[in-house]
């Protein structure tokens, strides 16, 4: 048995990831709306490469923090 149940929704089985993925995505966009304004953007090459790296690097720190 697992350590965290399933979340079941309106009948819809959902992973316990599930909720740790919810949570980075919103300390993502919360993230992304602070760096937008600074120009951040304006120094990288690729910005949806670097979006996908902070959306990665949030993820590890949300489940590591909830594990």
């Amino acid at each position: 048995m697992s350590v965290h149940p399933v979340l079941v929704i309106f009948g819809l089985s959902f992973p316990p990831i599930f909720i740790e993925l919810i949570l980075s995505l919103a300390v993502f966009w919360l993230l992304k709306k602070l760096l937008t304004p600074t120009g951040i953007y304006d120094l990288v090459w690729h910005p949806a490469l670097v979006n996908t790296a902070l959306y990665c690097c949030v993820f590890y720190l949300v489940s590591s923090l909830i594990v």
